[in-house]
């Protein structure tokens, strides 16, 4: 039988290590309670290779704590606890069991994630254009994880991990565009940067959407196909935030393209002078308009941030303003015209600005005003077609140019008619189909036809 002495001295160990236990599981639950979506769940912006870290720091700490669980020492404080029949016991076995449980997974998520390893070095530091080729082999082997890893299998760790690969795939666009030169380079250089950045991150959630759609071929035969069921939204959210506005610099970069245009419109015509300075005064007001994004100190793709998205706004509200004068000019201008050559010329310096929707509609009226310059053109040109033809019978020759043999002077003759009509003909693929589509429209086609078909005869 233990002595008074004894049963003290066990009273007092006991103590001691259910302490111990209880500090133990309150350390040991703070480490597995952590998981890899907290700096997300923070508002940071991580990339995958801070998951693959967490999960191989998991591993070291979990394996940590499970070869401290397995020491003698260890052992013989849980033989204690069973001994003297300690109400702590069950906790001393849950907190080894979670602690045996959570390194198995942790060991089997950090071996299925390591191949990814390779796939983000080269996203970091490979040139961006040429991003595009690796996102496929980037996802096939997300893919493969998802359907060979049980641990990493679930919708929560999955959306983290694809959050994480949008965000490097920001921040290489990011370091690719440089927010802070993208206003104030060649736009036509930021343009085609921010085509390509367009066209990866599009691309990227193609070929995600591609790889979902195709799940089912990871799997084993035998196997349960676990499908992607959750929404894309929770993936792209930050993505589509971003590509928002990468289409917003778009527009704005397209804007000012157009609208520099209007330093090089010069008018002809009764009125061409007093419109061309007005065209002129316009540009300036553009380029005063446009000096506050080539001022601004914010980043123009940081979907956060609204400064540069009111600026947009207010500059819009003028621009539509300037489009409105210019179409008013424009059908001033178009007034002028004397016949159908000047006013496809017109047509022609107009260049993009013509094609901005404001400017088209009001432009829009006079298509069908060219439609009918050019009829009343082939007309004339099918008089002169008849009176030619009625000359050569009641002559028994036709006029040809002079010093011309008769044969050779008819075929030049005719050559010359029908590029009269060729030429502005071939003008009317730059107005909208609809115009030509119109009940106006299909008689002038029918009325070139039928003429050009008289001058080969």
């Amino acid at each position: 039988m233990a002595t008074v002495s004894q049963y003290a001295i066990d009273k007092s160990t006991l103590y001691a290590v259910e302490s111990a236990v209880i500090k133990w599981s309150h350390q040991v639950q703070v480490v597995l309670k952590r998981e890899s979506s907290q700096a997300l769940i923070q508002g940071q912006n991580p990339t995958p290779k801070v998951e693959l870290e967490f999960w191989k720091s998991r591993c070291e700490d979990l394996e940590h704590i499970y070869n401290q669980l397995m020491t003698i020492k260890v052992k013989g404080m849980a033989e204690l606890l069973d001994k003297l029949q300690s109400s702590y016991l069950p906790a001393f076995k849950a907190m080894f069991r979670d602690v045996e449980a959570a390194l198995t997974e942790a060991q089997d998520i950090h071996v299925h994630l390591l191949p990814l390893q390779q796939h983000l070095d080269i996203l970091e530091n490979v040139e961006f254009p040429k991003v595009k080729g690796r996102l496929r082999p980037l996802l096939h082997v997300v893919c493969l994880i998802w359907a060979t890893c049980k641990w990493y299998r679930s919708p929560g760790r999955l959306t983290v991990l694809l959050q994480e690969i949008c965000n490097l795939l920001i921040q290489q666009a990011s370091n690719y565009l440089s927010p802070e030169d993208l206003l104030r380079s060649e736009v036509e250089e930021s343009q085609k940067k921010l085509q390509v950045v367009s066209d990866t991150l599009s691309f990227f959630k193609q070929a995600f959407q591609d790889r979902r759609e195709h799940l089912h071929t990871y799997f084993k035969e035998d196997s349960e196909v676990r499908v992607w069921d959750f929404q894309a939204s929770l993936v792209f959210v930050r993505l589509d935030g971003f590509l928002g506005r990468v289409h917003m610099v778009e527009d704005l970069l397209k804007t000012a393209l157009d609208l520099n245009n209007l330093e090089k419109l010069e008018f002809s015509g009764l009125r061409g002078n007093s419109l061309s300075q007005k065209v002129q005064r316009m540009h300036e007001e553009f380029e005063e308009m446009y000096k506050v994004f080539l001022d601004c100190s914010y980043d123009c793709l940081d979907p956060k941030g609204t400064e540069f998205e009111n600026d947009v706004c207010e500059f819009n509200k003028r621009v539509e303003d300037l489009d409105r004068r210019l179409g008013t000019i424009l059908i001033q201008a178009f007034d002028d015209a004397p016949d159908v050559e000047h006013a496809f010329k017109l047509l022609d310096i107009t260049g993009t600005l013509i094609k901005r929707p404001l400017v088209a509609q009001d432009v829009s009226q006079k298509y069908l005003a060219l439609i009918r310059m050019f009829s009343t053109e082939l007309d004339a040109v099918r008089v002169i077609y008849s009176q030619h033809i009625q000359k050569e019978a009641e002559h028994g020759f036709s006029p040809v140019h002079k010093n011309m043999p008769t044969m050779a002077g008819g075929i030049c003759w005719a050559q010359e008619l029908r590029q009269r009509v060729k030429g502005p003909f071939g003008n009317f693929k730059n107005i909208p189909h609809l115009y030509l589509q119109s009940a106006e429209g299909k008689r002038m086609i029918q009325k070139y036809e039928d003429l050009l078909s008289l001058l080969e005869e």
